[in-house]
Formats: C-alpha cells, sequence, structure tokens
C-alpha cells in the first residue's frame, strides 16, 4: 500500500509539473543566485534542483523561470512601463533587459500579458506604484519581504595581504570619493595605486541596500555633504560630486554579475555586490568591522536574519529621501487597498543589523493582485516560498555559508494564509 501510494503521490506530481504552466519572472539580481543557482546567462529557464525555485518546482510540480534585470527594471515590467513587456527579450550583456522573455521556446508563454513574480531588492516606491495604477487599473502590486543578502565589498588588488579588512569609516570614505588611492588605505606597493571603483550603473536594489548602510553609518551628514538613500548610485553620491559614464577610475556596470567580472578584470578596482555573486565567481571580499559577509550574515544560529514586531508596515511606499540626511522615507500609500498586501520592511530595521555583518538588504517578491487567471495557486505559492517548510528545507542556496538568507519573520503576521488572500 505505501509504495502505491507513493506511486500515486508521483503520478500527481508528474501530472502537475505537465499541466502547470511555468512561472515567469524576473528582476532583483542581489537574490539571482538564491533563485536560481546558476547566474552565468541572464536568462535561466530551468532554476538548479537545489535553488529556490527549483525547490519551489519540486514541491509544487510547477516550473518558473527567471530574468535577471536588475529591480527596477523588474518594476517596471511589472507595472507595464511604456517600453517594457514580460514578451520582450532577456539578453545577455551590459544593457538592462526591458522584458523576461516569455516567449522564449523554452519558456513557451508567448501570450502572457503579464509577469507572474518579480523579484525587487528595493521596495516599492509611490511612483512605482502610481505606474502600477495607471497601466494595470483593475489590480493593485503584492509585495512581500522574501530574503536577505549581504552586499560584500569585491576587490582586486594583488598587493593586499590575506583579506583586505575594512572599516566602516573606510567604507565611507572610499565611495564617496574621498579616498581615490589604496595607499590612503595603507596598502602599499599596489600597481596601479589609484583605485577604481565600479558601482551599478542600472536601477538597483543593491544601491538602494547599499546606500541605505551609508546615509545610515557615514558619519558627518549634513544638508551639503551626505549620501543618499537611493537605487541610482548617481543620485547616491549627488551630494558629493557628479558622477557620469564618463568620470574617471569610476566605472558603472548593469547587474550583479557584470559588476563582480568587471571588477576581477581591472587590477585596482573596488566596488559592492552580492555576497553570493561573489563568491560564485571566486571575488576577493573584504571584511567589514571584522565581519565577513558570507560567514557572519545574520543569526550566528539559525543564519536568518530576523524581521521584529514592528519593523513591517503595510501598504506603504517609499516616497523620497529626508533632505538634510538622506534617509529614506516612507507614508501610506493613497488609494491603495485596505488589505494588507504590500509589507514595507523598514529600512532603518536592517541599515545597522543587530547580529552579523554590517552591510544588508532585504529582497521581495511582487506580483498581481488579479487577473493571475489559471496562474493564481502557483503565483500565491511562489510568492510564499520563502515561508515554506518544505521549500526552505530543499533549497540549498540560501542559508548558511551562501551570502544569501531566509528571513525570521516569526514576529510579524506574515504567513501564507495571509499572501493567498492578496492574489486572485
Amino acid at each position: 500500500m505505501k509504495k502505491l501510494a507513493g506511486a500515486v503521490v508521483l503520478a500527481f506530481a508528474a501530472a502537475s509539473s505537465a499541466h502547470a504552466a511555468t512561472q515567469v519572472g524576473g528582476g532583483a539580481t542581489l537574490p539571482a543566485v538564491g533563485y536560481v543557482g546558476d547566474v552565468s546567462n541572464r536568462l535561466n529557464y530551468a532554476p538548479d534542483a537545489n535553488s529556490l525555485l527549483g525547490a519551489y518546482q519540486s514541491v509544487t510540480g510547477t516550473a518558473a523561470s527567471y530574468c535577471q534585470t536588475g529591480s527596477g527594471a523588474g518594476k517596471n515590467i511589472l507595472a507595464g512601463v511604456s517600453g517594457t513587456s514580460v514578451q520582450n527579450a532577456c539578453p545577455n550583456g551590459s544593457t538592462a533587459p526591458t522584458g523576461f522573455a516569455a516567449g522564449d521556446s523554452h519558456i513557451g508563454r508567448s501570450t502572457l500579458t503579464q509577469p507572474n513574480f518579480v523579484g525587487s531588492d528595493s521596495p516599492l516606491s509611490t511612483t512605482d506604484y502610481n505606474n502600477y495604477v495607471a497601466n494595470r487599473s483593475s489590480s493593485f502590486p503584492v509585495e512581500f519581504p522574501a530574503v536577505a543578502g549581504g552586499i560584500a565589498i569585491v576587490y582586486n588588488n594583488s598587493a593586499v595581504s590575506g583579506t583586505l579588512a575594512l572599516s566602516t569609516a573606510q567604507v565611507c570614505s572610499i565611495f564617496s570619493g574621498v579616498v581615490t588611492k589604496w595607499s590612503d588605505l595603507g596598502i602599499s606597493g599596489s600597481s596601479p595605486d589609484t583605485i577604481t571603483v565600479v558601482y551599478r550603473s542600472d536601477g538597483s536594489g543593491t544601491s538602494f541596500g547599499f546606500s541605505n548602510f551609508l546615509s545610515k553609518n557615514c558619519p558627518g551628514s549634513t544638508p551639503a555633504k551626505h549620501f543618499v538613500t537611493d537605487q541610482s548610485y548617481v543620485n547616491v553620491v549627488q551630494k558629493y560630486f557628479t558622477l557620469t559614464s564618463t568620470t574617471p577610475n569610476w566605472n558603472g556596470q548593469s547587474g550583479n554579475a557584470n559588476v563582480v567580472n568587471q571588477i576581477l578584470s581591472v587590477p585596482g578596482a573596488i566596488g559592492y555586490a552580492e555576497a553570493a555573486n561573489a563568491q560564485a565567481a571566486f571575488g576577493s571580499v573584504a571584511t567589514v568591522d571584522g565581519k565577513d559577509p558570507v560567514a557572519d550574515l545574520g543569526n550566528a544560529t539559525t543564519h536568518k536574519v530576523a524581521i521584529g514586531s514592528t519593523d513591517v508596515v503595510y501598504n506603504n511606499a517609499i516616497t523620497g529621501v529626508d533632505a538634510n540626511t538622506g534617509r529614506p522615507t516612507f507614508a501610506a500609500i493613497a488609494g491603495a487597498p485596505a488589505t494588507s498586501c504590500i509589507a514595507l520592511v523598514k529600512p532603518d530595521a536592517y541599515a545597522t543589523p543587530a547580529a552579523g555583518y554590517p552591510i544588508v538588504a532585504v529582497s521581495y517578491l511582487l506580483g498581481n493582485s488579479a487577473n493571475n487567471g489559471s496562474d493564481a495557486a502557483s503565483v500565491r505559492a511562489l510568492i510564499g516560498a520563502p515561508y515554506n517548510a518544505s521549500i526552505i528545507a530543499a533549497t540549498g542556496t540560501i542559508g548558511a555559508g551562501t551570502g544569501l538568507s531566509f528571513l525570521d519573520v516569526s514576529a510579524t503576521s506574515i504567513t501564507q494564509t495571509q499572501i493567498n488572500g492578496c492574489i486572485n
């Protein structure tokens, strides 16, 4: 009887897999290694079995694809902003895609009109929300925090003995352009001595998370000189200098993987990228205040980043920044539905983590509240995947030693039941 029951379960799973359409998504590059495993190509239509989306398929029988566009482009595609579409191509290269390649022959969703899901490391802003309702008037965006990632300082300098150990103050000085030479960091014999800073040129949640740390922890914040929390690094440093594509010794790249690859190819380079991407590319990673972005991410026992009971607000969005400090501001969304379906983790909650590595980003999964049709059940399960014990247990690309962590939301009200009520 046990063998027969097992055969029935396997047959059901196979049937479900055969008939469930591939869930099409993309966006943030920070959690991409955790979501799909192999990020050597921008589009992964067959996530590794031990990745989050691979585990989602093994548990639910539904496949998923993911295109790394960056958080900003991902949110625009979700909102149906002009010039973007879930059907647009997802090419490799330095140009950020404007679509998730739903019609790719390996995916087979040529009639899909809206993405099933999006990943973003920058939460919805009021602009993002307004873009969405302007283009998808019969629906509203759904947003829940999914995972956390350590933002690593990646470098290329053979003169460094052992591991580069940076303080918060040194990180502030490098990424504001105040320190421009390796010798100013106490590293002698560098060739070249001049530092080349590699940053994200696209709309990036990694930049949002990094600048959230910078604007909170870098001293001397005044109306004249301070970091600005933003998903565009050009805006992050606007109070210090005007950053353009031709600024000497500053090199912009689209996507975490391209940032890491550029650093690896330029002696004397340093930049910021998600720790999992840096680890996958075998990049040299600095410690910050004695903490490692992979080994020391989150709680030392649970390997999760804790979200407190007062750290989550609903139906709020980022409204801008405080003009005097550059800290992000948020407020209730005008006209938002009464349901608790847009969950925002307060940026202060992870700008100075209570434990572990200090530079952390929180990444979200987003979807559509309506018009999901026959995909609705699959979307509910996918948005809830980071809270599903079976999927978490089957995921090996998020957790201890990966540079990514699941969130400990036990103090909050977030549950699969809540998510289910948000998606039709």
